[in-house]
Parts: structure tokens; C-alpha cells; sequence
């Protein structure tokens, strides 16, 4: 009888020790051996004990980045990023680094944007920047919401 309790007890740790709980709003990624298996979306869901590990907790909105202020083409610029993840499981193993994958597309297309208008032309605007970064991140399944330029 004690050996079927301590069985009993033992399964019953086991599976407490799997169970994840992914609140709302977030999401988790799940490496095993030091690798990305998987995305959590919000829920409950089984994990393998021992072999995964929950790597990052991701919020899916409420990301604000800085763009520092240096030369992009002919001019100098700086700005803000407010962006959301639409689809984590397409954004994948990025989403533990997603802030910096923001930033380096941001600064491609500033550069993109920055070197088709001329200094002079009115082209260059917050509204050309946001919408070609956001044909870049779509597949990534990031939209950005709002953004601002700064000369400098």
C-alpha cells in the first residue's frame, strides 16, 4: 500500500512539475538543451520536466524603443517605436530578442527612407518610415503602432 502512495505521489510531482501557466498578455519560450522548441501562448500547457526549460517571458504589447540619433543617408535622425507582437509563433525564436531585431530593421529602413528622399523634400516623414517598417515586420508577425522622428 505505501509503495502505490508513494507512486501515486510521485506522478502527481511529476505533473505539477510539467504544468505551465502563461498568464494574458504574454507569452513563453521553451528551449530544450539550449535550443528553441516552441511558444507558449497564454494558457495552461505540459512541458517536459528536466528536459524543457521556459527561456523567456515576453510581453506582447506595451514595447517602447529609443532609435538613437546619428546620420541615416544624408541626414541625421532619431525617433521613437511603439510596436506590439501580433503573432508570436511567427516572431519564434526571435522573441527573446525582439527588442534588438526592432532596432536593426528600424535603422535599415531609416536608412532606406532616408537615402530615396532628398534633404529638402517633405517625403521624409514619421508616416513613410512606420509604413515601410511595418512591410518589413509583418512577416515577422510585429506591427508598429506609433512612431516619432527627431532631427538632430
Amino acid at each position: 500500500m505505501t509503495a502505490l502512495a508513494l507512486t501515486a505521489s510521485v506522478l502527481f510531482a511529476l505533473a505539477l512539475a510539467a504544468l505551465r501557466r502563461v498568464p494574458q498578455g504574454e507569452v513563453h519560450t521553451v528551449h530544450r538543451f539550449g535550443r528553441y522548441v516552441r511558444t507558449l501562448a497564454p494558457g495552461f500547457h505540459l512541458v517536459w520536466p528536466v528536459l524543457d526549460r521556459v527561456a523567456a517571458r515576453v510581453l506582447l504589447i506595451g514595447h517602447h524603443l529609443e532609435l538613437p540619433t546619428r546620420a541615416y543617408g544624408p541626414m541625421q535622425a532619431g525617433g521613437d517605436l511603439y510596436y506590439q507582437i501580433l503573432d508570436p509563433v511567427r516572431t519564434g525564436h526571435a522573441l527573446e530578442r525582439v527588442d534588438s531585431l526592432v532596432l536593426d530593421e528600424a535603422a535599415a529602413v531609416l536608412e532606406e527612407v532616408a537615402n530615396m528622399s532628398a534633404p529638402a523634400e517633405a517625403g521624409f516623414s514619421a508616416d513613410s518610415f512606420k509604413k515601410a517598417l511595418n512591410e518589413r515586420m509583418s512577416g515577422l508577425g510585429l506591427r508598429i503602432i506609433r512612431c516619432s522622428l527627431h532631427p538632430g
